[in-house]
């Protein structure tokens, strides 16, 4: 033996040598070692379990760790340096997973336009289409096996539901992949964020994002808690091409127009599933919104421009008074489709837009904090300004 081989050798640490004896220890403990022998399988998991140290031997030996998600559901999971390809049931959880860890993306829920890129970190185009489960669609569960997929994401944007749990427990049966369940709805941020960076191994980014996500929500209810309903503004959202489809108020895709304070004027019943319920002309022009919150034509094939424009249109309040807002979509929609984190900066911009007074934020800034922090992307003010579009300077604030 070499001087430096002894001096290592003698400079085992006792952390290293108390590691070594618990592997000795609960060596000795497996069938064959003759200390339980006689001893079957289910009697040494049991002694193991009664030790505490099961859980540490897969983490060893295996690879594996148990986990417990949002619905109290335990899955045998990979261990954070095993882990290296993550799949979800939704664009919603995708993008959850890709702000904390965009290099653990085994393949996207979504296509993406050039328009969209531009504000994504680069090699996102290369990500491999897989579908969803949102809106009836379906996931290429042969394509997750190919992609070795080790782990399933699913994300809730309001508290799970038993549907969730069973749409999850369904894609786990098919792949015999396991699938976590997390509530990810406005409230839960921050715990949603931490069962998300102790799965990912990124505990100190999620507790960044949540902290930050956290102070947002807080600031916008703060702000508009204590407005009367009859104060409230009177908000319409048009969805689809004609602009004659929307959403109940708070619907699961209207829930940041009800964060934000405004007053939903859709009287309709919510569409399971997608949503988009049909609404006529007739009944847009009877609720006479002040504003009217519309898809865009270029990304979303939306109406905001038909509204603007169609004298069917014009006898509407925010028609007349130049207060059709189009909602920024890239590199996600801010207010919903998916309804999930992206919807902390579409609050910001309601509230601002609405109560200017009340909430009074410098949205360039805010889009560019927003941007940097959750989609790993730096944009000018200039860039930022673009997405904000018509709705930059908000109305009452020229």
């Amino acid at each position: 033996m070499t001087k430096s081989e002894n001096g290592n050798n003698q400079a085992m640490s006792r952390r290293t040598f108390l590691q070594f004896g618990g592997v000795a220890a609960m060596t000795a403990l497996l069938p064959g070692s003759g200390l339980l022998s006689g001893c079957s399988a289910d009697q040494v998991t049991g002694a193991l379990d009664n030790m505490g140290v099961k859980s540490g031997l897969d983490a060893t030996f295996r690879g594996t760790r148990e986990f417990t998600d949002s619905w109290g559901r335990t899955r045998t999971i990979p261990t954070v340096d095993k882990l290296e390809r993550v799949y979800f049931t939704s664009a919603l959880a995708q993008i959850f997973v890709f702000t904390l860890a965009p290099q653990l993306l085994g393949g996207t829920g979504m296509q993406f336009t050039a328009e969209e890129l531009r504000y994504l970190p680069a090699g996102t185009e290369n990500l491999i289409y897989m579908g969803t489960l949102s809106g009836g669609g379906e996931i290429d569960r042969e394509m997750l096996l190919k992609q070795d997929v080790q782990l399933i994401i699913d994300c809730s944007g309001t508290t799970l539901s038993a549907a969730d749990v069973s749409t999850a427990e369904k894609l786990e049966s098919q792949t015999n992949i396991p699938a976590l369940c997390i509530d990810g709805s406005f409230d839960n941020i921050r715990t949603a964020y931490k069962l998300l960076g102790e799965i990912l191994g990124a505990e100190e980014r999620a507790s960044e994002i949540a902290t930050y996500l956290e102070r947002v929500y807080n600031d916008v209810t703060a702000a508009t808690a204590d407005i009367p309903d009859s104060e409230k503004v009177r908000l319409y959202y048009a969805e689809g091409p004609l602009g004659l489809q929307t959403e109940p108020d708070r619907g699961l895709h209207a829930l940041t127009f009800d964060v934000a304070g405004a007053n939903n004027v859709s009287a309709v019943e919510e569409t399971q599933g997608i949503g988009m319920t049909n609404v006529s002309l007739e009944a847009v022009l009877a609720w006479d919104p002040e504003v009217i919150i519309a898809w865009d034509d270029v990304i979303r094939g939306g109406a905001d421009e038909i509204i603007r424009t169609d004298e069917k249109w014009s006898h509407i309040s925010a028609v007349k008074n130049g207060r059709v807002y189009t909602m920024p979509n890239a590199p996600f929609a801010w207010c919903d489709r998916p309804p999930g984190v992206n919807r902390f900066l579409g609050i910001q911009w309601i509230a601002n837009m609405l109560y200017p007074d009340r909430y009074n934020v410098d949205m360039v800034e805010e889009v560019k904090n927003f941007y940097s922090l959750l989609y790993w992307v730096d944009i000018t003010d200039d860039d930022a300004r673009e997405l904000l579009g018509n709705s930059y300077p908000p109305y009452g604030k020229q």
